[in-house]
């Protein structure tokens, strides 16, 4: 946990966010800080597949789901639940 990193990484009300950090105590805003920081660190596919969605919307729906033999439907669904199974990501790379 790192301390005096609130203001550099939360906003609050579109300011800064405090940070009440002591010499050996860590404050609520910084924990906070730190676990949006591993959030961030520990799920990064998360960006991957937002990057990829992106991309399929603008190739479009069909055509992605007939370069990779799934049902239009399937490749909708990916797009409203935000999420793309790992198993297509390498394949959806070469459809671009």
């Amino acid at each position: 946990m790192q301390s005096f990193i609130a203001p550099r990484v939360l906003r609050v009300n579109g300011k800064p966010a405090p940070c009440n950090c002591i010499d050996k105590i860590i404050c609520e805003y910084c924990c906070q800080a730190n676990l949006v920081l591993w959030e961030k660190k520990e799920h990064p596919e998360k960006e991957i597949s937002e990057k990829l969605i992106k991309s399929i919307e603008k190739k479009g729906v069909r055509k992605t789901a007939r370069v990779l033999g799934v049902p239009r439907s399937t490749v909708s669904n990916w797009i409203k639940n935000k999420n793309v199974p790992q198993k297509y990501i390498e394949n959806i790379r070469g459809v671009q």
